[in-house]
């Protein structure tokens, strides 16, 4: 059971990543408030799912909750791969992104400025999960392949417990009903 100082700082974690997943798909420019919210400040092309970054926000904090608590062997494959703002707000706060891009996205409001105005943009960060991202093992904006994969991952590793999100062309997809079928 979790106690009430876990439960704020997992609400604080959550409130963070997203607030820098919708930084990511909004803003090109003044991306921490320090000033009034201007016109221009709006990103021309939105890219990136909002609507799926909580949901993917609360099961990485929770699952990293779990992963220290009881040390134990976690993966977390995201299936929505538009929804990769999250995942990007998740490894900038955690500090993946700056340990192993400390030149180009330090751990400081430069590093939160950089994923936001670069993110979908040209010669910047891709819209979905991609294999320069610490830790992805999936390419994200394709149909249908999380289940399959964490379903495989159980499989070669039964002490491994995999905590899976479905996409939603996952689930309009053959992969799911085969998994299931199983």
């Amino acid at each position: 059971m979790a106690n009430s100082n876990e439960i704020t700082a997992l609400k604080k974690y959550v409130r963070a990543t997203n607030f820098l997943a919708t930084s990511q798909i909004y803003l090109k420019q003044n991306v921490l408030f320090k000033r009034p919210l201007q016109h221009t400040d709006i990103k021309p092309r939105l890219l990136g799912h909002w609507g799926t970054c909580p949901g993917i926000n609360f099961v990485y904090a929770n699952v990293n909750r779990l992963i220290v608590k009881h040390k134990r062997e976690f993966i977390y494959l995201v299936g929505p791969g538009h929804g990769f703002p999250a995942v990007q707000a998740n490894l900038f706060v955690e500090g993946s992104l700056s340990h192993f891009y400390p030149e180009t996205i330090p751990y400081t409001e430069t590093g939160i400025e950089d994923i936001c105005k670069k993110f979908s943009a040209a010669y910047g960060y891709p819209s979905h999960a991609n294999p320069e991202a610490p830790g992805q093992i999936l390419e994200g904006g394709e149909l249908g392949y999380s289940l399959s994969v964490a379903w495989g991952s159980v499989l070669d590793n039964p002490n491994l417990i995999a905590a899976c999100l479905i996409g939603d062309g996952e689930a309009e997809t053959d992969s799911i009903s085969c998994v299931l079928v199983c």
